[in-house]
């Protein structure tokens, strides 16, 4: 095991263990060495501070580790699969999304691309496996093109935010390579860039 990664899981041991033996020591100095009472007491009390202020962060991390994976186990029961897809149609662009597993909530979309954006907003997206009506499926060859502006090629921007049954967010952040061809559109190079869970603090970013 990376001794860094123990060291990390056993913090709390150590501090306690090393506090334990300073407050011998101070016992030892006190007795063996002529420490005053109220030197020794100072110290004592000091030391006391420490221990209790070391419990207390140990029993608040894991009690916010308890929550977080409680969450997680409640968010994946329920966990919403966004699937999107970005493809020519002969001259347009079309931008097709839909739910799998779960509905979801509060959905927002941002396409941005030069200098333009384009905002997407649903307040529900049922299932698509049974309702094979709420896959959206739209036209997004004029923003493309306002998005280029005259350009052969673009990095278009694609964030998606919204939240499961039982109200956990989801942030997802993409990019994919626009290109004009003389008819219709090439797309490639599709990455994410970073993705937030409701059960994480921080966004997971993914690098080159």
């Amino acid at each position: 095991m990376n001794p860094i990664l123990w060291a990390k899981e056993k913090s709390i041991y150590i501090i306690v263990f090393v506090l334990l033996l300073l407050l011998a020591l101070v016992m030892a100095i006190f007795y063996f060495e002529g420490m005053s009472a109220e030197a020794a007491r100072v110290y004592v009390q000091a030391l006391s501070t420490i221990a209790t202020l070391a419990l207390l962060y140990y029993a608040y991390y894991n009690v916010i580790s308890r929550q977080q994976e409680d969450i997680a186990h409640l968010e994946l029961a329920v966990r919403p699969i966004l699937v999107w897809e970005l493809e020519p149609d002969n001259s347009q662009a079309r931008f097709t999304y839909k739910t799998l597993k779960h509905p979801i909530y509060d959905l927002h979309i941002s396409l941005l691309l030069g200098s333009k954006r384009k905002v997407i907003e649903e307040r529900h997206l049922d299932v698509s496996e049974s309702n094979p009506a709420s896959i959206r499926k739209l036209d997004i060859t004029d923003f493309l093109l306002e998005g280029l502006d005259g350009e052969k090629s673009g990095l278009l921007s694609l964030k998606f935010s919204y939240h499961s049954e039982v109200g956990g967010k989801y942030e997802f952040l993409f990019s994919k390579e626009v290109v004009k061809k003389p008819k219709g559109f090439l797309f490639q190079h599709r990455k994410i860039v970073s993705a937030k869970y409701p059960w994480r603090s921080e966004a997971v970013r993914f690098e080159d």
